[in-house]
């Protein structure tokens, strides 16, 4: 991702998520850089459409798509634009697709979970609730959930409102989705340290 911290919530925008910043024109025939904002770079395929942040484009058709190797962001051109003064038109706009196409087109492994699934779960530790996911952050390679502390436990033990909670094998034991339930150990320990 190259980026040291970002939030993923932040990246998806209705039933749209995030997938790429449009970057400038390459050549003359409406190629574009594209920087992928995705786990999942081989979801991105010629003949798929996409949505934009654009008005004059909401939605696109690929036409090429290449990734360039030892270059941060991978060669696109869209369908129907064909210059680089068509293409410009793009710069700097975000590239979306939507939630039941990621389900569609990414293949998730034991134990792996989309972040917009995990977004709203209950943290449970020893049968405590100590809160709601309401955000992921990446800081490095590694997620953290953005927890919104049980009010229970704010005003009980004058607890801080929100904490953050890295999504790694040592904080977490069982993750049930379709419960929209986390189980946590040592859990208590970085809230009440927050």
């Amino acid at each position: 991702m190259g980026k040291t911290t970002e939030s993923l919530s932040k990246r998806q925008n209705n039933n749209l998520i995030q997938i790429g910043k449009i970057g400038r024109t390459i050549g003359f025939d409406g190629s574009l850089r594209l920087f992928v904002q995705t786990d999942f770079p081989h979801s991105i395929a010629k003949d798929k459409t996409y949505h934009t942040s654009h008005i004059a484009y909401p939605s696109v058709i690929i036409e090429s798509y290449e990734h360039l190797p030892n270059k941060e962001y991978a060669k696109v051109r869209f369908c129907g634009i064909s210059t680089s003064e068509e293409a410009r038109a793009l710069t700097n706009h975000t590239l979306y697709t939507t939630i039941a196409q990621s389900r569609a087109d990414c293949v998730l492994k034991e134990g792996e979970f989309f972040w917009f699934d995990i977004i709203g779960c209950e943290i449970i530790e020893s049968s405590e609730i100590l809160g709601r996911v309401q955000d992921i952050e990446r800081i490095g390679s590694t997620d953290y959930m953005l927890i919104a502390t049980n009010p229970f436990l704010i005003e009980t033990y004058k607890l801080p409102k929100t904490f953050l909670l890295p999504y790694i094998e040592r904080f977490i034991t069982h993750t049930d989705i379709s419960q929209k339930r986390i189980y946590a150990q040592n859990a208590r320990g970085i809230l009440e340290n927050s």
